[in-house]
């Protein structure tokens, strides 16, 4: 591991005499365990799986692994959080969802714990039969508390979540526009659905209004939005998109995956983060495995959709329920934000000033980010992922996003600050980028 200060001559690091170490030990793991190395080059795709799309993915995947390049499903020996242990060696974490640092909280752990002696490993069921049980009743009512709505509905995934909320609210009647960076999840729901849909230009309430005004005979209009967009890092114009909602009789859905826990002065979201009341957004979706150090997802609406919603969402009543173990940890994880979320907050906010302040001296653009999600932008795919193999080998774990993640030219490193993260860990950080720009 490094250990610099931020006060360095680059040079004389660099320079100075280093221990040796086992080459290989600083490669990222091969999860295909050798698949790609009998090839030559990238495989033929087989009949069950013959399509375009397939061939590009193992052409894709056979140079990335090839060039020790593929920094995607590493695996961890042990828990998540700032530092890990993967590979055989310990290593930063810097792409982890972890916003609050909570992973690994005793109080959240002892919950998970208590709830699997109580109620064992798994529920018997979809909860629309026997798979009730009363950590899912207390979860709902604290997250309808909680996001200030009469009620809630939790599922075994935020992807599950928002099936059932595109799938049961949304009619082909209907008129959807969304954000053109709204989540892949959102994208399948409609899909799925057979839901035509427009996009608004990301965070662009002048198109959004321009596609309001267009005539149609919709039944209903829906504006699909997040508060805090996991590629960009920035959040939503909630109140302008509020006002828009108002002047043109629509309704908002939006995903609070990244923005619960961290925005607002008390992690409620982005709707306190602007002082809007929860009653000018009818449905609040979200994951419960971020700033919230769970498993599962939730709606958070009112009384009679929810009641609508555990009838005829498939995502419901076809699925198993949320496991007991997340539940009890996704019901902790809520507590300890209304007892330590101020506190936080604030240093999560204060580490990705840090951060982003000096990788923005280091020459690194990092967009138009506004909260813990740093986009280090480097527009090349080939140049993302050297930065990304180059800060594994230095000890960093750095996930890359690459088209078709991202639009051609996006390319970059996701970055993702925690409360958890010392001064110390972050200057590590700073000077790992520092050398590793040398190289790409």
């Amino acid at each position: 591991m490094l250990n610099p200060s931020i006060n360095y001559a680059l040079a004389d690091v660099i320079s100075a005499p280093q221990p040796k170490q086992d080459p290989a030990a600083l490669l990222p793991e091969d999860p295909f365990t050798g698949y790609f190395n009998d090839f030559a080059e990238a495989p033929v795709a087989e009949p069950l799986i013959k399509s375009r799309s397939a061939s590009r993915w193992l052409r894709d995947i056979h140079s990335m692994v090839s060039q020790n390049a593929y920094l995607f499903q590493q695996t961890m020996n042990g828990k998540s959080g700032p530092a890990v242990f993967a590979n055989n060696r310990d290593m930063y974490m810097l792409s982890s969802y972890d916003y609050l640092g909570l992973l690994g909280h005793p109080y959240i752990e002892n919950a998970s714990i208590n709830a699997i002696k109580k109620y064992s490993t798994g529920t018997g069921g979809a909860r629309m039969l026997a798979g009730t049980n009363q950590l899912h009743r207390q979860l709902e009512k604290k997250i309808a508390d909680f996001k200030g709505k009469e009620a809630a509905i939790v599922f075994s995934s935020g992807y599950m979540a928002n099936l059932a909320a595109i799938s049961t609210l949304v009619q082909k009647t209907d008129r959807v526009i969304a954000d053109e960076l709204v989540h892949r999840s959102l994208i399948d729901a409609l899909h799925m659905s057979h839901i035509e849909f427009e996009k608004f230009r990301h965070n662009d309430v002048a198109h959004l209004e321009q596609l309001l005004q267009k005539p149609n005979d919709a039944k209903k209009t829906f504006i699909i939005i997040e508060g805090i967009y996991s590629m960009e890092g920035d959040i939503c114009p909630l109140p302008e998109i509020v006002a828009l909602k108002k002047k043109y009789g629509a309704f908002i859905i939006l995903d609070e995956a990244h923005s619960i826990g961290v925005l607002g002065a008390t992690g409620r979201g982005v709707d306190e983060h602007f002082g809007v009341s929860p009653d000018d957004v009818e449905v609040y979706t979200s994951a419960l495995s971020k700033a919230i150090p769970g498993g599962g997802g939730f709606i958070a609406t009112s009384k009679q959709a929810v009641i609508f919603m555990q009838h005829a969402a498939s995502s419901f009543v076809f699925s198993s329920a949320m496991s007991p173990a997340n539940a009890g940890a996704s019901l902790a994880g809520i507590e300890m934000i209304e007892q330590e979320g101020p506190e936080r907050i604030a240093k999560v906010f204060e580490n990705a000033r840090y951060l982003k302040t000096h990788l923005n001296r280091l020459g690194f653009g990092t967009g138009q980010t506004q909260s813990p999600i740093i986009p280090v932008i480097v527009g090349d795919r080939e140049k993302t992922l050297k930065l990304s193999a180059k800060l594994y080998e230095l000890g960093f774990l750095a996930n890359p996003v690459i088209f078709p993640a991202v639009p051609p030219g996006g390319d970059r490193l996701r970055l993702c600050v925690t409360a958890a993260q010392s001064k110390l860990m972050l200057d590590e950080v700073i000077f790992a980028f520092d050398v590793a720009k040398q190289y790409i």
